[in-house]
């Protein structure tokens, strides 16, 4: 085994237990320990494929990063007791990657896309053809007799499939796919009908789906393109009809509902939305992907699930319209992909100026080891411990820039430090995000502690809102008499910052009073200064 050194069994059941503990020098060793090992189990499965030596040294680093989440997995899960972690981690490092392989090169199981213009055996026919998308059945008894109206549908069919608008089929592929799409669906091998058949259905379709004459301005009505579709088509027209020869059109591309950076945008915010449960997310993603050619490609979907990770990103995700979505989703995905890889960032931090704009409060570059994002009221925020004080941070990803991964000398990522904080990403210890939001309100990093609050028996969404379910009700009670009205009150406890809590108790001043005394002489402070700031 490639390991980097002789390390027993026992050595390395250890170093789990103190990296999942937070030991930062257990990690990386344990990280040093397997990195060799995960790049040689890619390298043996890129080695029984045949494919250029370019196309495998791309490939190696993808499935070095797929094996990598497999390793994390094994880590994450594994139990001394469950025997050797090599045996254990190996069944997850390869299973990644072979979710990542087939992924990568094609969800239809073939490892490049078929060379249209040689001969394709049945199994690499059915594959494209009919994989989810049309029915394999028993030989047609209508065999060679295709109408007019069904020769279309297919046709359509073939363009929708494999062509989109990086890829596009010259009429004589088109032809070619014709009978093994019928080969595919109908077990039908009988030769094509007369050529210019198929140019009078194509005429047809594009007489039907697409305007008469590009004029610019419908650019967006087309539903099939092909080469100079942005020729006047009623001038050739009128040359078919003076008997002069017209240019033969051909590479054909079939315009999707949405392009591939749309659909992107669209899975992207089906993946985050926090109004859908997984099985509603997990359909609508299916049918979006459905929309598309079969070299669709996307990193949030491996053509069998998606691959949204819930353990990077956590909490309600906002509905509310970004001014600038674009670059604020790179960063997102930024971070996010540190976080799953475990890898540092470095990036500057700032804030808005009185011209809208934002602006860095230093030049000083921050770097984290990212372990979580979460979105609290409407703002995503990055949290992991700092380099330079070891402490856990929140960052708002809004306000970051120059969001790049740390790197050695040798341009490769930097792991994370690792601490003993409960929600270390390699340790199986479980985290509640909502719990640790409500405990670090308006995420201040202050140590939480426990703080009593009376409110009105009736009054418990505002701690919901902000709490959630992590409020305590305690047995006391009191009552009193407000405008010759009894009215009851109940004693509750949080968890939270004794800093913002002051804050929030301001806020809610008419519904809420803190009653821990500590806190209650920081309010008074701070209303004394109110005071005296508006007198």
């Amino acid at each position: 085994m490639p390991l980097d050194n002789d390390r027993t069994k026992e050595d390395v059941k250890t170093l789990i237990l103190k990296a999942k503990s937070g030991d930062n020098a257990a990690w990386e060793s344990l990280y040093h320990h397997f990195e060799n090992y995960i790049h040689d189990r890619a390298w043996k499965r890129l080695k029984k494929l045949d494919m250029a030596p370019g196309r495998k040294k791309d490939l190696e680093e993808e499935l070095y990063q797929a094996g990598w989440q497999g390793f994390l997995s094994a880590v994450r899960s594994y139990d001394p007791k469950q025997g050797e972690f090599l045996t254990y981690a190996t069944h997850f490092i390869d299973g990644e990657m072979a979710k990542e392989l087939k992924f990568v090169t094609n969800p239809h199981g073939f490892t490049e896309m078929p060379d249209l213009r040689e001969p394709m055996d049945t199994q690499t026919v059915e594959r494209v053809f009919a994989d989810g998308r049309t029915s394999s059945v028993e030989e047609s008894p209508d065999r060679g007799k295709y109408s007019a109206e069904r020769r279309t549908l297919q046709i359509l069919e073939i363009l929708r499939i494999l062509t989109d608008e990086t890829h596009s089929l010259s009429k004589d592929e088109l032809g070619r796919c014709l009978r093994l799409y019928r080969m595919a669906k109908y077990k039908n091998g009988t030769p094509l009908e007369a050529p210019n058949t198929l140019t009078s259905t194509l005429e047809e379709i594009l007489s039907e789906v697409d305007p008469p004459e590009y004029t610019g301005d419908n650019e967006g009505d087309y539903r099939i393109r092909y080469e100079g579709y942005q020729e006047n088509r009623l001038k050739e027209k009128r040359n078919k009809e003076n008997g002069k020869k017209s240019a033969d059109i051909t590479d054909f591309s079939y315009v999707h509902t949405f392009c591939f950076s749309e659909l992107d945008n669209l899975i992207q915010l089906v993946s985050f939305s926090d109004l859908l449960s997984n099985e509603e997310k997990q359909r609508l993603v299916d049918k979006l992907v459905s929309t598309s050619s079969l070299y669709y490609r996307t990193p949030f979907y491996d053509g069998d699930r998606l691959k949204f990770s819930p353990q990077t990103i956590h909490g309600r995700f906002s509905t509310r319209v970004l001014r600038d979505r674009k670059p604020f989703a790179e960063k997102i995905n930024r971070v996010q992909q540190a976080i799953k890889n475990l890898c540092q960032i470095r990036f500057r931090f700032n804030s808005y100026t009185s011209e809208h704009t934002m602006a860095p409060k230093t030049e000083y570059l921050h770097v984290l080891s990212p372990y979580h994002l979460v979105v609290y009221h409407d703002h995503y925020y990055c949290i992991g411990m700092k380099k330079e004080d070891r402490r856990i941070w929140h960052y708002r990803v809004d306000l970051m820039s120059d969001v790049e991964l740390v790197t050695d000398d040798k341009g490769k990522p930097v792991p994370i430090d690792v601490c003993a904080f409960e929600g270390l990403p390699i340790s199986n210890a479980h985290w509640d995000p909502e719990k640790y939001m409500a405990e670090h309100l308006y995420m201040a990093y202050d140590e939480p502690r426990e703080i009593q609050i009376k409110l009105r028996f009736d009054d418990y969404t505002i701690l919901h809102d902000w709490f959630g379910d992590h409020y305590e009700k305690t047995d006391e009670s009191l009552e009193t008499d407000e405008n010759g009205c009894k009215v009851q009150y109940d004693i509750v406890k949080v968890r939270t910052s004794p800093s913002m809590i002051v804050h929030w108790a301001m806020q809610y001043a008419g519904a809420v009073e803190i009653l821990d005394e500590e806190i209650r002489e920081r309010i008074r402070d701070e209303i004394a200064k109110l005071k005296k700031k508006y007198e």
